[in-house]
C-alpha cells in the first residue's frame, strides 16, 4: 500500500532537510510521538537507528506503550528513507514498512513530499482500509510540520 502527500513549505530546503534531520524534531509535528531517541551511536547517518514512544495514555493493541523502532536505509541532500524495524506493538500489522521524505526547491520556498509505503502482514489484510485511512493521517502531520518550521 502506497500513501503519499504534499505539502509547500515557505523555508529553503536546507533549513527544511536540516530539521527533518533531528529527530529529537520529530514530537513537534508528529502527532502520535512524544519522544524520540538515537538508540545506535556515532552520528545520524544511513544505518542509524531510533525509537519514539507515544504520548502518554496511548496504548497500541498489545496494551503497551506505543514504542516503535526505526532505521535510516538512506540519506542524501534531498531525501532519506527510514524503514520500521519493530515487529512488537502496532508494527505487528506490518511485514514492512519505509516512511520517504523528500524535498524538491521551489520558488516560494520547498515542496515536501513525504511516501509511506507499507505491507500488512497477511493476517491482517483486512484492515487495508483502515490503513488507506492514514494518508489522512500523513497530511495532518505535515500541516504541523509547516506551521513549525514556518513559525
Amino acid at each position: 500500500m502506497h500513501l503519499e502527500s504534499r505539502i509547500l513549505i515557505l523555508r529553503t530546503p536546507e533549513e527544511v532537510q536540516r530539521f527533518l534531520g533531528d529527530i529529537a524534531n520529530i514530537p513537534r509535528w508528529d502527532r502520535g510521538v512524544a519522544s524520540a531517541k538515537q538508540t545506535s551511536a556515532g552520528p545520524m547517518q544511513a544505518g542509524s537507528e531510533f525509537e519514539t514512544i507515544a504520548p502518554p495514555g496511548t496504548r497500541d493493541g498489545s496494551g503497551t506503550e506505543g514504542r516503535m523502532s526505526y532505521r535510516i536505509a538512506q540519506t542524501g541532500p534531498d531525501h532519506c528513507v527510514v524503514e520500521l524495524t519493530s515487529s512488537s506493538g502496532n508494527a505487528r500489522f506490518f511485514r514492512e514498512a519505509q516512511w520517504n521524505f523528500a524535498v524538491q526547491p521551489v520558488a516560494q520556498g520547498s515542496m515536501l513530499t513525504c511516501s509511506a509505503d507499507f505491507k500488512p502482514r497477511r493476517r491482517y489484510v483486512f484492515l487495508a482500509p483502515v490503513f488507506f485511512l492514514m494518508k489522512g493521517a500523513i497530511r495532518d502531520d505535515l500541516e504541523r510540520l509547516k506551521r513549525v518550521l514556518e513559525a
